[in-house]
């Protein structure tokens, strides 16, 4: 659990603030420290070849040979013939005998994708194909009018580990949010940025923003959210400290970054009606959300928070070309009278809009966020390890937590991070995971 595991490595935390703090190197023996990490890491080894990536980019070109007053250009998940919801990938305007260039992020698990044309009548042209068949045409490609169909914009998962740069207890539910692109074929400079907060799994202050990778902060027009309100409406006073810089659009400390503000409180994000009327804007009490299966007085089950934030490019080649994978939300958090960022592996070294010291040498440490390629992740409930997977004396594995399904484990892709590509689907226990 999360208070047994703080309480018992207390000392081995003490022993770290002064390596990061202090000019005196030898009052911190990082070799100490990475053997205390093995001992409490819940795998037995990492594979060196790790970038704790679930998904891939790859550029698809689509030709328009039906012959038909086609008009839009799309890749989807699934058949929108035969299947009620599908996700879009990407899509552009084109037309008849046009070829359109589209960029989509696509989990490493999957194999198909589906490729559409739709005409000015809404009837589509559909074809399955490999994900590693680049060109794609629509000369045997079946065709129909979807009687009920619901496009949904692509959506990952972002699971985190809120106390960077100390070890986590690996159940990644302090923040779980979801976040899914949209783009209009009618408005090519524009994607829409959809945000759901889903779960705050601690009771420390969470700032989260969002870095645009491969922007810099003048290819943006301006940025600005569906309804004209944001998470942080109402904020209290005694939440405004973690952030130096509240607009929804702004720039890092170097700037030139593209960084969208999400909110400045998780907590306050997901009940700040409550607790406005309750504590008159107060510092308040902040719970567990949607983290446990049952609710008491420190576990709350709340309605997911939503906002839409329009993003308009000045290049409408940068705005097609977007993916999920140019996303790098990233949490701030207070640490030893600092600020620091939480960031996915790959830029985990970033301080996009903070400066502070760390070290970045540990050879044990699980990563503290992950980016899952599934909209509906099932996140570990509160105290539940993602997947312990250590070899006993007997020979024999030991295996417990929310991913350890055989064949789809989320130790044995730690361990070799070409398998079980797939874990993500194979809860071990309902009882162990929020189900949706």
């Amino acid at each position: 659990m999360k208070k047994t595991f703080f309480l018992i490595s207390s000392l081995w935390v003490v022993v770290m603030l002064l390596g990061i703090t202090s000019c005196s190197k030898d009052l911190y023996d990082m070799n100490q420290y990475e053997k205390y990490l093995d001992v409490n890491s819940p795998v037995d080894s990492i594979d060196i070849r790790h970038q704790w990536v679930l998904s891939k980019t790859q550029q698809y070109r689509l030709v328009a040979n039906t012959g038909n007053n086609i008009e839009v250009a799309m890749i989807l998940s699934d058949n929108p013939l035969a299947n009620s919801t599908a996700h879009v990938l990407n899509q552009a305007k084109t037309s008849d005998g046009g070829t359109v260039a589209l960029t989509v992020t696509i989990p490493m698990a999957q194999t198909y994708l589906y490729g559409a044309l739709v005409d000015k009548d809404g009837k589509y042209y559909v074809v399955q194909f490999p994900v590693t068949q680049t060109d794609v045409d629509f000369k045997s490609s079946s065709f129909g009018t979807p009687s009920s169909l619901t496009l949904k914009p692509q959506t990952y998962t972002y699971v985190f580990e809120e106390n960077f740069p100390l070890a986590g207890d690996y159940d990644y539910n302090d923040l779980v949010v979801r976040m899914g692109i949209d783009k209009d074929p009618d408005n090519p400079k524009q994607i829409t940025l959809d945000v759901t907060l889903v779960a705050v799994g601690c009771t420390n202050q969470i700032a989260g923003l969002v870095r645009l990778l491969n922007c810099a902060y003048n290819d943006i027009e301006s940025v600005t959210t569906a309804n004209g309100k944001t998470f942080d409406d109402n904020l209290p006073t005694g939440s405004k400290q973690l952030l130096n810089n509240t607009t929804t659009f702004r720039s890092g400390q170097r700037g030139t970054e593209a960084v969208i503000t999400l909110f400045n409180d998780a907590h306050w994000a997901m009940n700040s009606s409550q607790e406005v009327t309750e504590n008159s804007g107060a510092i308040y009490k902040r719970k567990y959300y949607n983290t446990a299966l049952s609710t008491t007085e420190d576990y709350e089950n709340r309605p997911y928070a939503t906002q839409k934030y329009i993003i308009t490019f000045k290049d409408a080649e940068k705005a097609k070309d977007f993916t999920l994978e140019q996303l790098d939300p990233f949490l701030v958090t207070f640490y030893n009278s600092g600020r620091y960022e939480t960031h996915l592996d790959n830029y985990k070294a970033a301080q996009v809009i903070y400066p502070y010291q760390v070290e970045y040498r540990i050879s044990k440490m699980l990563p503290w966020a992950l980016m899952i390629p599934a909209e509906k992740f099932c996140y570990p409930l509160e105290g539940i390890q993602i997947g312990f997977r250590k070899l006993t004396q007997t020979g024999v594995y030991a295996m417990f937590g929310a991913y350890v399904t055989r064949k789809h484990s989320f130790g044995e892709w730690v361990e070799d991070c070409e398998s079980n590509l797939d874990w993500y689907n194979y809860p071990s226990d309902e009882n162990d995971v929020w189900i949706f």
